[in-house]
């Protein structure tokens, strides 16, 4: 039975992110489906069983890069607000925009290939951040996992269209207009202002 490697020992974490380096270069010059477990480890300098200590597969590895990506941009433009107010709301639309964007310019072919995944990944993070704000202050608690499915997919859905056609207009004017959608339909099942 393989022993799994402490998540907080140095080592560890310097041969993920080794790992997690040679992946992100790889996808810049390779579509998802052409990369191989064997050019992840050649690339990190590691062998095929230190890879699988760390990942079941490519797919596990794509998972956690996502997940670190579009948590740190959100967390960079949130700062730790923890209370749902109207300037939280702007700026998680916000930094979903610039989480697209970046996806778009960064590893363009690796997202394509993998679009469910990403997609999925990122959708379940933004519920479940959206969720926790409303049990904080939802009136009608049995409405607040269908409000968070339909806060989050409404962003992620709107700003994954504005980054389609272009990003026109400026994220900080989109974010605007969409919160005059969301706010009115988030402050009736709330019970009161947002």
């Amino acid at each position: 039975m393989a022993v799994r490697p402490k998540e907080n020992d140095p080592r560890v974490i310097r041969t993920r992110q080794l790992i997690q380096d040679a992946f992100y270069s790889l996808s810049k010059e390779k579509k998802f489906n052409d990369i191989t477990i064997r050019d992840i480890t050649e690339r990190a300098a590691i062998n095929r069983g230190t890879f699988y200590a760390h990942f079941a597969d490519k797919y596990a590895l794509m998972e956690l890069m996502v997940e670190d990506t579009f948590m740190t941009t959100v967390y960079q433009q949130l700062q730790s607000q923890e209370e749902l107010t109207p300037e939280v709301l702007r700026n998680l639309i916000i930094a979903v925009c610039k989480y697209h964007e970046q996806l778009n310019t960064s590893c363009k072919r690796t997202a394509q290939a993998v679009f469910p995944l990403i997609e999925m990944k990122v959708k379940s993070q933004l519920e479940q951040m959206v969720f926790n704000w409303l049990i904080k202050r939802a009136a009608k608690p049995e409405a607040e996992e269908w409000v968070a499915v339909m806060v989050s997919q409404s962003i992620y859905s709107t700003a994954y269209l504005w980054n389609a056609r272009g990003r026109k207009p400026s994220t900080a004017v989109f974010a605007d207009e969409i919160l005059r959608f969301l706010l009115p339909g988030l402050e009736a099942v709330i019970g009161r202002k947002v």
